[in-house]
């Protein structure tokens, strides 16, 4: 059996001033990179898989070369195999391309992503790569309950507190949630100690080489980026409940 993580390299702490647009691309100024969390937990999801079965797990990262960072720290976990692509995308599908392109080649009968990253938050890139590598997919998958050779159990979130049980033909995608499995503590130390082994870089990836039955899923430009703005008032609205949902619609109302 073999699983595949998909582990996004992140800035750290970015500030509005460190946000730029080009050409229709988020670029921050930050150079320092981390593990994205909530791929975090995808990576503590697949380790917690060798308790069910004899699986080798990859961490596949993209990105330049000081996104190695998030395989340092899957390499301190145990992971067993790593990769890296170099590329500069970084827009949802764009990533997803990226993705296909060495996931087709090492065959994982099992896809794990973060439900979504802390840059973009869009929650789209594990759905395409499972669009495109032709898998079905499980979203929002908070437990695994089996593995076995043709199939997985998982349960996911479907809202409201609730939770769906399905079982997924193999292979198969899950972005998983936070709060899946405990994230385990990898100390600086182990870290810098496994920065001095190589990874190998499985090729480059650029705008060209995005699959064409990806190249129109987004149909978007970026625009602007703008921190939140501050609110400086606050109502508590108070009554009956036919009252309280009258106030509401009159405030929605009057801010269309």
């Amino acid at each position: 059996m073999r699983v595949a993580v998909c582990c996004k390299a992140v800035p750290v702490d970015v500030k509005p001033d460190d946000v730029e647009i080009v050409d229709g691309h988020i670029r921050t100024n930050q150079r320092d990179l981390f593990l994205n969390e909530v791929d975090a937990y995808a990576l503590e999801a697949a380790l917690g898989l060798r308790r069910l079965c004899d699986a080798e797990i990859w961490a596949i990262a993209l990105g330049p070369l000081r996104a190695q960072e998030a395989l340092y720290i899957a390499m301190a976990k145990g992971i067993d195999k790593v990769l890296r692509v170099e590329t500069e995308v970084d827009t949802p599908e764009l990533t997803a391309s990226a993705l296909i392109g060495v996931l087709s080649e090492i065959h994982p009968q099992l896809v794990l992503t973060g439900v979504q990253s802390s840059d973009w938050m869009g929650g789209q890139v594990g759905t395409y790569v499972a669009h495109g590598l032709g898998m079905p997919v499980g979203y929002a998958a908070v437990e695994i309950t089996g593995l076995e050779e043709n199939s997985v159990r998982i349960k996911k979130e479907i809202g409201g507190g609730r939770k769906l049980e399905m079982t997924l033909t193999l292979p198969a995608l899950l972005c998983v949630q936070s709060g899946i499995s405990p994230l385990k503590y990898v100390s600086a130390m182990k870290r810098r100690k496994m920065a001095g082994i190589p990874i190998k870089l499985w090729g480059m990836v650029g705008k060209a080489d995005m699959p064409s039955d990806l190249s129109s899923v987004m149909r978007y430009r970026v625009v602007a980026a703008s921190a939140p703005e501050s609110r400086t008032h606050a109502e508590i609205i108070c009554g009956e409940r036919s009252e309280i949902i009258a106030k509401i619609l009159d405030i929605v109302k009057k801010n269309l």
